[in-house]
């Protein structure tokens, strides 16, 4: 345990120094390698070294501290967040909020590096199997924070947990309904027991809410905590419930006018993408069916925190079993990220299995990641949020042989300009969605999500386990890009609206919100990401 306690540590401390100093909320001195930062007193040294996107990735082996030029035992990260945070003008309450999650997340660390696999033996194991063995979101630095679960829920309810979940089958009287007649709402037992128990303590005591039993099957979490499958049947729909714990910037109720449109937004985007041969290939896990209620008192509070409208519901998502062919398998784009206990990458094994060279496999992992991606964006002025989570890799032999993308409800948005192809949108879609954003800021969607928050960590990976450059990953991204903006000159004027070509782009910061914009803050909207200073291009024309 000690043992596995340093190195999380050490490694979380590490992540904390990179994350923020691209984020640049941290200004540390630099002697070529050699680093060293001054927070309140404690100077922290070390080595890094700068990549392609503008990170500085810290050797978490190279840690040392000192006080006034002495040194002194390394300090836990928590230590390091209450004294460096409020150097840098983070809130009491919000360093205070953050040493919370530090912890939590660092308890999640010591869990995974002392029962994880090798990645070896992970190479076969299904996409729901993989949700258990990995390490959470690769750029928020409170990966794990989770604030409302006890010690007990963290080993009951998290996906790292590998312990099936006993989903609530409830009747609600006058619940909204879509894609589906009226049923049984499922209700996570947190969410029953902290929210739903208290908080409509008044339907229960009527009888307008019930609890009939348990929803049959063997319900494992994925790395979102709300989405659940049945890990018995998996051609069974998975499950997204509401959970009002706060983790990763947001707390992950279920939006009220974005779930009752799920079903007919992913109608409306699978219709989109059968007419289009080009996107043949594209696997969309349609939300087919949902369900939300309303609690009334809440609801009738002019700018009520948005936590408290999204108490209960449900959606039903496609599993992506239902769409593999013969020899294929599929795992999200977040296990490619991974390193075992041993710090073996999943991608070693597989990369090597697969019988391609380095190059050839992320040439072919571009080629079949992108260009549905911009397709979508171009043709219909659409954007997902491809990040780790929202994207699944399909393999045949190995080798990346279609994208699937899921997720529509939370992480899909479409443009601001008017254009004919968003004109036959459904009315409670468009309510849903809102006006759109700009063009510049729709590029963003896949810019940040694939570019910043997977490949700029995949690119340092490959470098590192194979010595495969990083200038040679972004050319081949390029590459393909360049290939696609060939083969159909017609939208020519969709690439200039939609820049991906530009030599830099903003640099969106998921941290900084946390620390210095929103904290704890119990607000009626969600948290947008901040923007601050600028990324060069890594898929700019050469």
């Amino acid at each position: 345990m000690t043992s596995a306690w340093e190195r999380a540590n050490r490694e979380l401390i590490a992540k904390l120094l990179t994350e923020l100093e691209f984020e640049e909320l941290l200004h540390p001195e630099v002697d070529g390698e050699a680093w060293s930062l001054n927070l309140g007193g404690l100077a922290l040294h070390y080595t890094a070294c700068r990549r392609a996107l503008g990170h500085a990735r810290v050797d978490p082996a190279s840690l040392r501290a000192s006080r006034e030029g002495v040194p002194v035992p390394l300090p836990d990260a928590i230590e390091i967040v209450a004294i460096g945070a409020p150097a840098l003008g983070v809130d009491p309450s919000t360093t205070a909020g953050l040493v919370g999650e530090i912890s939590s997340t660092l308890v999640a660390d010591v869990h995974q590096l002392e029962t994880g696999r090798p990645a070896a033996e992970l190479l076969d194991a299904d996409a729901l199997t993989l949700e258990g063995e990995l390490r959470g979101h690769p750029w928020i630095v409170a990966s794990k924070g989770r604030v409302g679960f006890s010690a007990e829920d963290l080993l009951r309810y998290t996906p790292e947990a590998r312990t099936a979940v006993p989903l609530l089958a409830v009747a609600v009287e006058g619940a909204d309904w879509r894609g589906t007649e009226p049923g049984v709402v499922p209700v996570h037992p947190w969410q029953w027991a902290n929210r739903i128990a208290p908080l409509f303590a008044g339907d229960i005591a009527r009888g307008r809410i019930r609890v009939l039993g348990e929803l049959g099957g063997r319900w494992l979490p994925q790395q979102s905590i709300r989405t659940l499958a049945d890990a018995d049947d998996p051609a069974r729909h998975h499950v997204k419930v509401a959970l009002s714990i706060l983790n990763t910037s947001v707390y992950r109720g279920l939006p009220r006018d974005r779930t009752l449109a799920a079903p007919a937004l992913s109608a409306w985007l699978k219709a989109r993408v059968a007419q289009d041969p080009f996107l043949s290939e594209l696997i969309m896990l349609g939300e087919v069916a949902s369900v939300s209620v309303a609690h009334r008192a809440f609801e009738s509070i002019a700018g009520v925190p948005y936590q408290h409208t999204e108490l209960l519901g449900a959606i039903w998502r496609e599993p992506v079993e239902t769409y593999l062919r013969p020899g294929e398998r599929a795992i999200s784009l977040a296990a490619l990220l991974h390193r075992d206990p041993a710090g073996v990458a999943f991608v070693e094994p597989l990369i090597a299995r697969s019988g391609l060279s380095v190059r050839e496999w992320v040439a072919r992992l571009h080629e079949v990641t992108l260009p549905p991606l911009l397709h979508v964006l171009y043709r219909f002025g659409a954007a997902f949020s491809p990040h780790g989570q929202n994207c699944m890799l399909v393999l045949r032999d190995d080798v990346p042989a279609r994208l699937v993308v899921k997720d529509f409800v939370d992480d899909m948005m479409v443009s601001s300009d008017p254009l004919p192809e968003l004109a036959g949108m459904p009315a409670d879609v468009r309510a849903a969605l809102g006006d759109g954003v700009e063009a510049a800021i729709l590029v963003q969607w896949i810019q940040g999500g694939l570019l910043v928050c997977v490949h700029r960590y995949l690119s340092e990976l490959l470098l590192e386990r194979f010595g495969y450059p990083e200038a040679a990953f972004w050319a081949a991204g390029e590459h393909v890009v360049a290939a696609y903006q060939e083969r159909f000159p017609e939208l020519e004027s969709r690439f200039a609206l939609f820049d991906m070509d530009a030599p830099a782009f903003v640099k969106l910061c998921l941290n900084r919100v946390r620390m210095l914009e929103r904290g704890y803050a119990d607000d009626a909207s969600r948290p947008i990401a901040a923007a601050v200073g600028w990324i060069d291009n890594p898929l700019a024309p050469v």
